[in-house]
């Protein structure tokens, strides 16, 4: 398809009849075709982005973050986060919700900037979450690993089998990786509700050990921690450490623009999915980590100790740690079993998000065509395969320290993400303005419109780069070049693929917003 309108004929003239005769030839062109299934429904989708905030990033993470930051630095960098990640994400359903089923997340970087951002876009995508994938299988060793202390199971064993199992479970059917999801989200919702409620409780004294911790924390050591210098602005460098540990936890909301082909009436459905999911990402974000932070102390020992170590299983949650602060012997476990499937929540998100990714990405020729291929379930298996795979390089990382390698992997994979939030921020730019420009009413077309825009996106896309260009400054003071080039390597693949493919198509300028294709067949039919 043509991402350039080179004719000026008025938009609102097209024939719908004709549209829906074209569609129609192409359904029966495409029929005895493998495409994708719609086996997903709404509460699938609704658990499938609200989980993508609540996962390791959170339970896990967070500990780094309070640490760095103390509790006050560790709440404004997730709230300043979570504003980045709400505005990405509504600004990404108005624009698939205005394309309806064709509206994906390539299509919508493709057509509304230009081929060579949508090739590197793609690729940098899919990539971020198929290196995710490995670190989320560590952290399931590791996981393991709090109650197997004799390693009867050995890590190579375990690494194994769930890359196995998680791969199986995406290749088997859309819907029962929707139905998985959304019992585990439940329960980590329940959890995380259960975890604020025990803190609450206990922070008033009624526990085992009738402790009154209260704001205590908040005072002594204080709300603010200093990171790499005594001075004022190693406050201030603190809260901005938030932002990698903060943007890992959020990132994978944004999974949602993928279903657009997998469930039924998309564009009805993304109202009504951004208003629960705004509300209950910051919700249950920024309430738990509040009540967490009255239980442990960002100079907590057993906190310092994990991170020191190299653990990055559940000893380092201050979750964990703020239940055995308290006395109470058997939820630790209880907890740790939660984080557990959490991971296995995320590891699963991690196949399916570039294995969709990879599956759009070819209809613009952008991967190879195998990589697209479905079978008669609607599954694209190869791609399924193949980012599964990637499972197989945590075994790389057992003989080394797991919370070096998982924060190596964790800042390569939030810079891609970092820089694919920026992307969705500037093509919503160019589709408003193109709107404006081509004199079609938002108001009129769009079943969802994103809020406080363009402001908004203008927002988020300006702290984004900067957040991207500074977040490796830790590198810096004292130099690690391994920390440097894992902070910055993910920026350089990017710009690389970029021009690199403007390069290969000789085409170095973006289109006009006159000419951008605002009037597919899919928007006028489905919207009418």
């Amino acid at each position: 398809m043509s991402h350039t309108s080179k004719s000026k004929e008025p938009r609102v003239s097209v024939s719908i009849d004709n549209l829906e005769s074209q569609s129609s030839e192409n359904d029966i062109q495409t029929e005895h075709k493998h495409e994708l299934k719609k086996h997903l429904k709404k509460r699938h989708v609704s658990c499938i982005a609200l989980g993508g905030s609540i996962g390791v990033g959170l339970f896990v993470g967070s500990g780094g973050s309070l640490a760095k930051a103390g509790p006050v630095g560790m709440l404004l960098g997730y709230i300043f986060m979570g504003t980045l990640a709400i505005s990405t994400l509504s600004c990404l359903c108005e624009m698939c919700a205005y394309l309806g089923s064709q509206g994906n997340i390539v299509e919508i970087t493709t057509r509304y900037i230009d081929d060579s951002m949508g090739f590197a876009f793609t690729w940098s995508y899919a990539l971020s979450y198929s290196l995710t994938f490995p670190s989320e299988i560590s952290s399931i060793c590791l996981l393991i690993g709090y109650w197997d202390t004799e390693k009867k199971l050995p890590d190579w064993a375990i690494v194994l089998i769930f890359t196995f199992l998680i791969t199986l479970v995406n290749a088997i059917d859309v819907g029962v990786y929707g139905e998985i999801e959304y019992w585990i989200v439940l329960l980590k919702f329940i959890t995380l509700i259960g975890c604020m409620i025990f803190n609450i409780i206990t922070t008033c004294g009624a526990n085992p050990l009738h402790k009154r911790t209260g704001f205590q924390y908040w005072k002594n050591p204080g709300p603010f921690n200093n990171y790499l210098t005594n001075r004022p602005l190693g406050k201030f460098l603190g809260f901005w450490a938030v932002n990698v540990n903060a943007g890992f936890g959020y990132q994978g909301t944004e999974v949602v623009a993928l279903t657009s082909s997998e469930v039924e009436d998309f564009r009805k459905m993304v109202p009504s999915i951004m208003k629960t999911v705004i509300v209950r990402i910051l919700f249950f974000n920024i309430v738990s980590l509040f009540t967490v932070s009255l239980m442990v102390s960002s100079k907590d020992k057993n906190l310092l100790d994990a991170i020191s170590s190299g653990d990055a299983s559940g000893a380092q949650s201050p979750f964990v740690i703020a239940i055995s602060n308290a006395g109470v012997r058997a939820l630790p476990s209880v907890v740790n079993g939660v984080i557990l499937l959490a991971a296995i929540s995320a590891a699963n998100t991690q196949i399916y998000i570039p294995s969709r990714t990879f599956f759009f990405g070819e209809k613009k020729r952008f991967v190879p065509k195998w990589l697209s291929k479905t079978n008669k379930r609607g599954v694209p298996l190869w791609s399924v395969i193949f980012n599964g795979s990637f499972g197989l390089l945590a075994l790389l990382t057992l003989n080394s320290t797991s919370s070096q390698v998982f924060t190596w992997l964790m800042n390569l994979t939030t810079v891609f993400g970092f820089l694919s939030w920026a992307v969705i921020n500037y093509a919503f730019l160019r589709f408003y303005f193109g709107l404006k420009k081509q004199k079609i009413n938002r108001k009129e077309n769009h079943t969802y419109r994103s809020p406080l825009q363009p402001y908004s996106s203008i927002y988020a896309l300006f702290v984004l780069i900067m957040i991207t260009i500074t977040q490796g400054f830790p590198s810096f003071v004292p130099w690690n070049y391994q920390d440097f080039l894992a902070a910055y390597i993910s920026l350089i693949i990017f710009v690389v693929l970029w021009f690199g493919y403007k390069i290969y198509a000789m085409k170095f300028f973006e289109p006009k917003l006159s000419d951008i294709n605002l009037t597919s067949e899919n928007s006028f039919k489905e919207y009418n």
